[in-house]
């Protein structure tokens, strides 16, 4: 067992709390509702882009959390475990996905316009606003990796360098039997 296990059950059971009241609306205590608050205030740092360091020190330093150094890092990581979107901005997938969805969003409000444009009988100011339409719909698709065209090699092998075929002549029994073996050498992707 680790040296430091009843600490560690001790914040994730700080953390179960905390999930409880985001999901079942469970009521906190004024001491939970305090490092709730210091939790929020951590997230909406996060997502703001500050580092990780840059996040403690504000935690450590700033008058509205003032927490000792390592309760500035359970924070910080229960911020993490609460609220995925921080790590989806993290991630640069997550983040690739992020500006896709804010192009989709885009490209909806100029599809209602541009249907605005058309039943007002402006079909020239209709039908621009239907090229950026298309134009966002294209690069939120590029965004999402839609026009990807990855080729799935499963044998992790690039074209074979050197195929030699060899032909045994056997006789068995009075008849001749052709053998046929093939050996192949691959190079290995790296």
């Amino acid at each position: 067992m680790r040296e430091h296990s009843q600490y560690l059950v001790k914040v994730s059971e700080e953390l179960d709390v905390y999930r409880r009241h985001l999901l079942f609306e469970q009521e906190l205590t004024y001491q939970q509702t305090q490092v709730f608050e210091k939790v929020n205030i951590a997230r909406a740092w996060l997502k703001e882009g500050y580092s990780d360091s840059k996040v403690l020190d504000l935690l450590r330093t700033d008058e509205k959390t003032r927490l000792q150094e390592r309760r500035a890092r359970e924070v910080m990581a229960i911020a993490y475990e609460l609220y995925a979107d921080i790590r989806l901005n993290r991630n640069p997938d997550g983040l690739k996905l992020l500006y896709a969805e804010i192009f989709k969003d885009a490209a909806q409000l100029v599809l209602s316009e541009a249907q605005k444009a058309f039943k007002e009988g402006d079909r020239k100011g209709g039908s621009e606003l239907m090229k950026t339409f298309k134009a966002l719909n294209a690069e939120a698709a590029q965004l999402d990796g839609a026009y990807d065209a990855k080729v799935n090699d499963l044998s992790g092998k690039k074209k074979p360098t050197k195929v030699v075929i060899k032909r045994v002549s056997k006789n068995v029994n009075g008849q001749k039997q052709d053998d046929f073996t093939e050996e192949a050498h691959f190079e290995v992707k790296e």
